[in-house]
């Protein structure tokens, strides 16, 4: 179901979140949800994709948003150009489950392509992701009006969480309605 972009609605508001704000930016702009970015040429999310690797942690840039990552706050995971077999756009939905820590990658996970990346002390979070069946691809996220404002479209190259605003976030939740 399509909805236009304005005041919250309680199907779409998050638990506790009556706005469905999670956290606000340094400039004042409300976080719905965050969006986990995942590089193929840092970690090869293709491979774990395919084998099923359990995606339950995932590494942020060392910013001041990590710090405002929170347990319970949506997130979602958006896989970034880089390798044609995993087009770019939302692969999997969840949602944070612990607060963030400081930590550096696993040294004997063999999906990393970075080795200046894995040794990076950088902070961590678990979370709870759900692959989809079907990705989202870029191109209908680019399509849909609501989301043309969409942090990780306007700024592809942010440090990772990327925000997503509340209207964004329903927005997405719309389109993953759409999914099967």
């Amino acid at each position: 179901m399509r909805r236009d972009p304005g005041p919250p609605d309680t199907e779409h508001a998050d638990a506790g979140h009556a706005d469905g704000v999670v956290a606000r930016l340094r400039d004042g702009s409300p976080v719905g949800a965050w969006m986990l970015k995942a590089h193929p040429s840092v970690w090869d999310i293709g491979a774990a994709l395919r084998s099923g690797t359990e995606l339950d942690w995932w590494r942020l840039a060392p910013s001041y948003r990590a710090e405002l990552v929170d347990t319970g706050h949506p997130c979602v995971l958006w896989i970034t150009r880089g390798d044609a077999r995993v087009p770019s756009g939302l692969w999997a939905v969840g949602e944070i489950t612990g607060a963030p820590h400081e930590d550096v990658g696993d040294p004997d996970d063999d999906l990393w392509r970075d080795e200046a990346a894995r040794r990076q002390l950088r902070p961590q979070v678990p979370v709870q992701l759900r692959v989809l069946p079907e990705p989202v691809p870029r191109e209908a996220i680019q399509a849909d009006p609501r989301l043309r404002g969409l942090e990780i479209l306007r700024v592809p190259r942010i440090g990772n969480p990327a925000a997503v605003t509340p209207e964004q976030w329903w927005a997405l939740q719309d389109l993953l309605d759409e999914v099967p």
